[in-house]
């Protein structure tokens, strides 16, 4: 099953949907953070905090290097955005559920996968090798902090 098929935007609004997709992921660890009480959960969050800021300055330095003269993102890419990052997290803001540990932590789960899932999209747009091996490694990075999540969520 192909999830997301990226084929038909411009790699500008594909690495812009990333930088806010990436953005979102430091925010959400960071509520996260500022709601447990568990030092356990506020340090491994500050780690996955700080992963997804370095995220966002790959995504930040592949646009640059397209020296695109739009700032914008498309409308197409826009609505995928905030349908499948920006509205959910949104939605578990406003349920107060980010304060409950388990709730909060298979909530990541899910957006780490979705994030996976992008980010293999966007291996099939691509043909830079060196971009693909740095993508790969942030895919990586991203099933790791997946794993985290699933093992604090176990304790």
């Amino acid at each position: 099953m192909e999830r997301w098929d990226l084929s038909k935007f411009a790699i500008e609004d594909v690495f812009r949907m990333a930088m806010e997709v990436e953005q979102g992921g430091y925010d959400f660890y960071q509520k996260i953070i500022d709601q447990t009480d568990n030092p356990r959960v506020k340090n491994e969050m500050k780690y996955l905090r700080d992963e997804e800021a370095k995220h966002k300055a790959f995504f930040e330095k592949q646009l640059k290097a397209k020296q695109s003269s739009s700032k914008k993102m498309s409308t197409d890419v826009k609505s995928l955005l905030e349908k499948e990052f920006l509205a959910p997290m949104e939605e578990m803001y406003k349920s107060k559920k980010i304060a409950k540990n388990d709730e909060a932590l298979r909530f990541g789960m899910k957006l780490e996968q979705k994030t996976i899932d992008l980010y293999e999209g966007m291996q099939k747009t691509q043909g830079d090798p060196a971009f693909l091996a740095d993508l790969g490694t942030v895919i990586e990075e991203e099933k790791k902090h997946k794993a985290t999540l699933n093992l604090i969520l176990a304790y």
